[in-house]
């Protein structure tokens, strides 16, 4: 039997195309992170959720994917019910656009085996920049903060999240929503 001659390099490149480091971006490609901090509330303290091995759940996000939808898939595999999910932040981190929601969620009377664990949520600073740069390094404790200034705000002034979370209020009030902190 004949031995077959092995394609040359660039035959294989011309056929199935450049490896994909050497590859442009493409609009297609998923260069953007979604980050889904599950919080909760038992017996009147904050708790939040995250991966065993990972400092919070992140899942790529395709671009014509839609985040909330997103966000709601993912409570399912754990399974989580949630109460209000809302994007609170943005931020760049090691060339990709990390995306992120808070997800207030029923306590959980079981999770998964090694999948997420219970944490108390405890008061963080949050990540300061200067007027024209952004934080070089941002904590998700500190993410987290800014997430629940953000809810602070909401449960006093959005009529659905103050519904939804009318058992929240004096918890959150402690949290003061950053755009008015410098007015109080």
């Amino acid at each position: 039997m004949a031995r077959r001659s092995k394609p040359s390099i660039q035959a294989l490149i011309d056929t199935i195309g450049p490896p994909v480091s050497s590859v442009p971006w493409s609009p297609r490609f998923t260069a953007q992170t979604l980050e889904v901090l599950p919080v909760g509330l038992s017996d009147g303290a904050l708790f939040w959720m995250k991966p065993l091995h990972a400092d919070s759940l992140r899942v790529g996000l395709p671009s014509s994917a839609t985040p909330a939808d997103v966000v709601l898939d993912v409570l399912k595999w754990y399974p989580l019910t949630p109460v209000v999910v809302h994007s609170t932040s943005w931020r760049h981190e090691e060339g990709r656009i990390i995306l992120t929601y808070i997800a207030v969620v029923e306590r959980p009377s079981a999770l998964p085996a090694d999948s997420l664990m219970i944490t108390p949520l405890r008061r963080a600073e949050v990540a300061r920049g200067e007027a024209m740069a952004a934080p070089t390094s941002i904590a998700v404790e500190a993410v987290l903060e800014h997430a629940l200034r953000h809810l602070s705000w909401l449960v006093r002034d959005d009529p659905a999240v103050m519904k939804a979370l009318s058992d929240w209020k004096a918890v959150l009030a402690g949290y003061q929503a950053e755009p008015f902190r410098a007015l109080a």
